[in-house]
């Protein structure tokens, strides 16, 4: 259940809008001169009647007090309801039951029958809050301390929504959830996202989405792959979502003819790394691969990307993988040269401008915190994590895209380090449909083309956000290293089995 209890609402370049008079008595630079000064704002906090305001701006601006009341009466005129808004917020109740809506405007007595035609026409609101009859104005700090005494309100309970910046930023100083409107499609999200559960709506979108979570490029093609299908059975465990390509030992990475730049596109390990891991196959299949990964490692000991000795590529997030498969297998000692070289990279940021193949860098931290699950018991373990720890603090609140910011929070949570700003700036970007958006994760090594799965980006969002945060320990009972789990109806080794949802 979500802890908003209520929306407190702008009116003015929120719920309505106004236009300046172009061929009234006042200019619109002089009105709104007018409208900035210190007379005018205190005639909104109700300290003078209409009459005793227009007084006090004749003798201030030069003005006569007929053109001023034939200024305003043709601003009245110009008013215009945002009906959109107003509906959204309509069903927004209906969709949140409890949920109380506010009104807090600048408006002085006098104007009030414009804001009463608002409230008529859509009954949304349970109280309106009127600076001329609190006798604040917004931004005073202690208009705000009364709307929240008087709906008995804490801070955290409400989503302040206004169009200035200036008041919002004064609402979150109390401790409110603030909202500056710049639009309505993000008002909607915004609001959307703050109001309800991100895990539930993001898979309806999953779901509503099976068998068409399809990957696409940043040239406009869409391709079929394995490998994004093969990550999101893994943080599911729901094999109804995706569509595989089964192989009998290496796998492809592409599904069905390969949708490559180059006319052959052989078996990689990156792909077969992740499936042997994630599915239920035979022990001696995942032996004889691995036995097979040793005999392609290059001079340097290191693990290549593609089962075939005349493309010698290699990638760090490749060999991450690589090495969790084998970890998995007790069998990660005999990978030690592209484990150094891992903890090198690691140790030196190498990563930073991501990798030959991957983008992001926090795609080769989300990747060695899933390998430290593997590692467990390992003496290897204790090598990785404190070093691992200390490059995700350092990624906290970095710049990030949806599945930068997921990867980045789940390979916290998976170290035991918490990462609420990033985890909070990724339930913003929740799209209205609850999927989060399409992002670039991979890329094509020889011609540059970006690669991206929504599914895997909601999946990987909705994941991170949904992870408890509980201490890890480096070592677990090597009992538990072949332990086997079942969801979903399917059977698979889980290396996140700290939690399950």
């Amino acid at each position: 259940m979500s802890p908003i209890k209520a929306l407190v609402l702008d009116f003015a370049g929120v719920l309505c809008s106004w236009t300046p008079p172009a061929q009234s008595p006042l200019s619109p630079a002089q009105l709104k001169q007018i409208m900035s000064s210190e007379i005018w704002f205190d005639y909104e906090r109700g300290r003078y009647s209409e009459e005793e305001c227009y007084a006090k701006l004749v003798e201030r601006f030069s003005i006569s007090a007929a053109d001023m009341a034939s200024t305003m009466e043709q601003a009245r005129q110009s008013l215009e309801i945002n009906h959109t808004v107003l509906e959204l917020l309509s069903e927004t109740r209906k969709r949140n039951p409890g949920l109380k809506v506010y009104g807090m405007t600048n408006t002085p007595r006098a104007e009030q029958e414009c804001i009463s035609r608002i409230v008529d026409s859509y009954p949304v609101f349970d109280h309106v809050y009127l600076s001329g009859v609190v006798g604040m104005r917004k931004p005073d700090l202690g208009f705000y301390w009364v709307v929240l005494a008087e709906t008995g309100l804490k801070p955290h309970e409400v989503v302040f929504v206004d169009d200035k910046a200036e008041n919002v930023l004064v609402a979150q100083s109390v401790g409110m959830h603030g909202v500056v409107f710049e639009n309505v499609a993000d008002f909607n999200q915004r609001i959307r996202n703050l109001l309800e559960d991100p895990v539930s709506r993001g898979l309806r979108y999953l779901r509503s989405n099976a068998k068409s979570l399809l990957t696409v490029t940043s040239d406009n093609s869409v391709i079929h792959e394995n490998f994004a299908q093969l990550l999101i059975l893994e943080l599911t465990g729901d094999r109804d979502l995706i569509e595989l390509e089964p192989w009998d030992r290496t796998w492809n990475y592409f599904i069905g003819i390969p949708q490559s730049p180059t006319s052959t596109f052989p078996n990689d390990l990156d792909t077969t790394s992740i499936a042997l891991s994630v599915l239920p196959i035979h022990k001696d299949v995942v032996s004889g691969v691995m036995d097979e990964i040793l005999l392609l490692l290059d001079n340097d000991e290191i693990v290549p990307t593609y089962f075939d000795p005349t493309r010698p590529r290699v990638d760090p997030v490749v060999c991450v993988n690589v090495l969790s498969l084998f970890a998995q297998n007790g069998r990660e000692c005999e990978l030690l040269a592209t484990f150094n070289w891992i903890l090198d990279v690691l140790r030196h940021r190498a990563y930073l401008q991501g990798t030959r193949y991957y983008i992001s860098p926090d795609a080769f931290l989300y990747f060695l915190a899933r390998l430290s699950t593997f590692l467990r018991m390992s003496p290897l373990r204790a090598r990785l994590v404190p070093l691992l720890g200390e490059r995700l603090h350092e990624r906290i609140g970095a710049t990030g895209d949806a599945i930068s910011l997921a990867m980045r929070v789940y390979a916290c949570k998976l170290l035991g380090m918490s990462n609420l700003l990033d985890e909070s700036t990724l339930r913003d970007m929740q799209c209205e449909d609850g999927g989060f958006p399409t992002c670039w994760v991979y890329r094509f090594g020889s011609t540059g083309v970006k690669i991206g799965n929504r599914g895997l980006t909601t999946t990987l969002a909705i994941k991170a956000i949904e992870m408890p945060l509980t201490p890890r320990d480096v070592g677990i009972d090597t009992e538990q290293r072949s332990q086997w789990w079942f969801w979903g109806g399917v059977e698979m080794l889980n290396p996140y089995r700290f939690w399950k949802s």
